[in-house]
């Protein structure tokens, strides 16, 4: 009996070191893989990286295409600000150009306005001066054709000046260009209108020299 109990003993002892040996082996298959995943669940991972690493690959392609187009976008919106900064610039410069073409164009043409101003006074007693000769008896003819001659050399200057008569008298009144110095009853006009020119008024060009004094008939 002591026999049998051995080489049971032993049986049992070879059984127990297979299933430590058994157990050992797929212990270290399990360690070998992620801890607490079977090997179907390891698998599934790599391919979830392989599809995200696929779809960051995609993205990183396309990244470069919109901020190509974004750039793109940006620099039509600044080339047509700078294009309506330029038209805007170069109007500008256009009006100042017309302006001052204008203004030099009157500064020409009125260069003479305040010499022209001080000559009336000398036309006004030139005036004078050939009336009082004419109406003289006494002055020969010589001297008023002389007089006269020089009036109208005088005037013919101030025409090719640009210098003009303002027309007063019988005409509406006109605060722009008659100085009215008394207002009087009248039956020969219009109320409103000029009965009398008392001083000739000049016209230089399209600027009132100087407005003509009269008077005018009272409504």
């Amino acid at each position: 009996m002591s026999g049998k109990k051995r080489k049971e003993q032993q049986a049992e002892q070879s059984a127990e070191q297979e299933e430590r040996q058994q157990g050992q082996m797929e212990q270290e298959t399990v360690l070998e893989r992620e801890p607490g995943k079977s090997g179907v669940e390891q698998e599934l991972p790599d391919q979830n990286d392989n599809d995200l690493a696929a779809e960051k690959d995609g993205l990183t392609e396309e990244e470069p295409g919109q901020e190509e187009e974004t750039a793109e976008a940006e620099w039509m919106q600044e080339k047509e600000e700078l294009l309506d900064r330029l038209k805007r610039k170069q109007a500008e410069m256009d009006n100042l150009r017309r302006i001052s073409k204008m203004e030099q164009a009157e500064a020409k043409d009125y260069a003479l306005h305040d010499f022209l101003s001080r000559l009336l006074p000398v036309v006004d007693n030139l005036e004078r001066a050939l009336e009082s000769a004419r109406s003289d008896q006494k002055v020969p003819d010589t001297h008023v054709d002389g007089l006269e001659m020089i009036y109208k050399q005088i005037f013919q200057i101030l025409e090719q000046e640009g210098v003009s008569v303002i027309e007063a008298e019988g005409n509406p009144f006109d605060p722009h260009c008659h100085h009215a110095v008394m207002a009087v009853e009248s039956d020969e006009t219009e109320p409103g209108n000029v009965v009398e020119e008392l001083q000739r008024g000049y016209r230089h060009r399209e600027r009132v020299l100087r407005p003509a004094m009269v008077k005018v008939c009272r409504e």
